[in-house]
């Protein structure tokens, strides 16, 4: 999809509306506000739980270890998904002093942030990276681990549900090594859509 600069435009004034954000108890602890990454028209929204320390330092999601993973996971052999046709985002926009999991209230705080800002994306594909998301965009309940794969949210757009790759960072080695594997056959699927997105 090409890039509108209206739309451009309209998503860095929501970016802006949210830099000095009071809307919930998390403003009393960030340092800064990370909003979402990428480009208006990217094929792939990837809606992530909250950011991370790295992420604060450097204003921009998935910049720690997990998104080192991802990137890696994008061009991974059959997945092989260009960095610039994804738009990174999170149900929050600030971290806890303890990085600790997102409120109802938080997440409610944010929520038409984010609906607005994935109808300005516009990606036709969600890519839904863990429990927390999962819950909030789809009613996920259960096992995250049986029940990923595909889904539709309630626009009728299809959506893809997976692990984080912060969840393949820690652990037993053996535990690491099969998520790893499991959210590589994950992408595999993904990318074969992607494909059928862009037609190639």
């Amino acid at each position: 999809m090409e890039q509108n600069p209206h739309v451009a435009d309209r998503l860095d004034a929501l970016r802006q509306a949210y830099q000095d954000c009071e809307r919930c108890a998390l403003s009393a602890s960030r340092s800064r506000v990370v909003f979402g990454h990428g480009r208006p028209g990217a094929p792939l929204f990837l809606l992530a739980e909250r950011i991370g320390e790295m992420d604060e330092q450097t204003g921009r999601p998935f910049s720690g270890p997990a998104g080192e993973l991802l990137m890696r996971i994008l061009a991974a052999p059959q997945v092989e998904i260009p960095a610039h046709d994804v738009y990174l985002s999170n149900l929050v926009l600030c971290r806890s002093e303890t990085n600790r999991s997102p409120r109802v209230a938080e997440m409610r705080a944010c929520r038409e942030r984010l609906i607005q800002e994935m109808e300005l994306v516009n990606s036709p594909l969600l890519v839904v990276l863990g429990r927390l998301p999962w819950q909030q965009v789809l009613g996920g309940k259960g096992s995250l681990e049986r029940q990923r794969g595909w889904y539709r949210i309630p626009d009728g757009s299809p959506a893809y549900v997976t692990f984080n790759p912060a969840s393949a960072l820690h652990g037993e080695a053996r535990a690491i090594r099969r998520k790893k594997l499991l959210i590589y056959e994950d992408w595999r699927a993904i990318a074969v859509a992607y494909r059928g997105l862009s037609g190639g």
